[in-house]
């Protein structure tokens, strides 16, 4: 049994050790490379939802960015790595047709229903019915987004090959050219208005980091392109923190605000070939990122709920500035307590909610 798993003490031991088993198992028939690209993904996500970190805005000066906040540039590949991991996996698979709706129609039945669980929770803490609305079903629009992901794929398997791409070309003129193009108007012309469609079109350009994963899946080219991408889409995503700050006159939000750009997309692939190869004979390492990867979903829907339920109990975390090293030491936390949460789950009748 890995160290890290003799402190779980509060599973009885026959559960523990067959977990364990079952772990190791797993981790024989995964891709290691693909596991901790998942386990990544996962933790950027859980890394940009904690927040928590002060990255310098101060109303009335003119923002470049902290070392802290160009860091945290690095949160903006969670999505898109993920949405990467699984055009690698299934894009090739060519899935029929009743599988596809079957994955589809789970993501969004998972979606939905934790959705419900977060408005409860929202709604019984600020004492508030308004929590339950239909825009509150975007606190896992990632959910909604990877069942149109699999639906778009499983009708362009019929089509030529290039009808892919050229779905491709075109999402990389928008929302991708475009919101480059805004970014440097702005940085010429503050007083631009940023367009309302900035998120990125009903959240298509999931579409480009999917067939991008499968492109880049057998890539054996040298590492530095991978620096080169790495060191670009970093530098883009700053720019893109300069115009959108000084012209919203807000901290920057880099997240789902960032995602269909080229610094995410050069940053997410820079680092997908990075890691998609990596092995490791660290054995307990390698259960144990293959834990988090096959929990990924879990931490993805458990975080939010675990964040919500606590500042509900402690208020300040709500409120609470930190330095970076305790916040990333904290989203370790949130990450490791989600997959926790997730593994109990997947051992009872709503473990079909927590499958892809």
């Amino acid at each position: 049994m890995p160290l890290w798993f003799q402190g779980v003490t509060f599973w009885p031991d026959t559960y523990r050790d067959s977990l364990c088993e079952k772990m190791e198992m797993v981790s024989k028939k995964r891709i290691f490379g693909y596991d901790a690209l998942k386990a990544l993904a996962a933790f950027f996500v859980v890394l940009y939802h904690v927040g928590m970190v002060d990255f310098g805005y101060q109303e009335g000066v003119y923002y470049y960015p902290t070392t802290s906040q160009v860091l945290w540039l690095f949160c903006a590949c969670g999505v898109p790595l993920f949405f990467m991991v699984n055009g690698a996996l299934t894009v090739s698979r060519n899935y029929d047709l009743k599988k596809s709706v079957t994955k589809a129609g789970r993501l969004i039945v998972a979606g939905i229903f934790w959705a419900l669980i977060i408005m409860c929770l929202k709604a019984m803490s600020n004492h508030d019915l308004s929590e339950f609305s239909i825009s509150a079903l975007g606190f896992y629009w990632f959910l909604f987004s990877l069942a149109l992901m699999y639906l778009i794929n499983h009708m362009l398997s019929y089509l030529p090959k290039w009808c892919r791409w050229a779905l491709v070309a075109a999402l990389l003129i928008y929302p991708f050219a475009a919101n480059l193009g805004w970014d440097l108007v702005i940085l010429h012309n503050p007083e631009t208005t940023l367009p309302c469609w900035r998120t990125g079109l009903f959240t298509l350009y999931g579409v480009v980091y999917l067939y991008m994963g499968d492109y880049l899946k057998d890539y054996q080219g040298k590492k530095w392109m991978a620096i080169a991408l790495a060191l670009a889409g970093l530098s883009l995503l700053v720019i893109e923190v300069i115009a959108t700050v000084n012209v919203t006159h807000s901290q920057f939000e880099g997240g789902n605000y960032c995602f269909p750009t080229f610094g995410a997309l050069f940053l997410s692939m820079a680092l997908f070939l990075f890691i998609k190869d990596y092995d490791t004979s660290v054995n307990w390492f390698k259960r144990f990122v293959s834990f988090l990867a096959n929990n990924a979903l879990g931490i993805y829907i458990f975080h939010l709920v675990l964040m919500i339920v606590l500042g509900w109990i402690f208020p300040v975390l709500n409120e609470l500035t930190v330095h970076p090293v305790l916040a990333i030491m904290i989203a370790i936390l949130y990450t490791i307590a989600s997959a926790a949460l997730s593994e109990a789950i997947r051992h009872t009748p709503l473990a079909f909610l927590l499958k892809l």
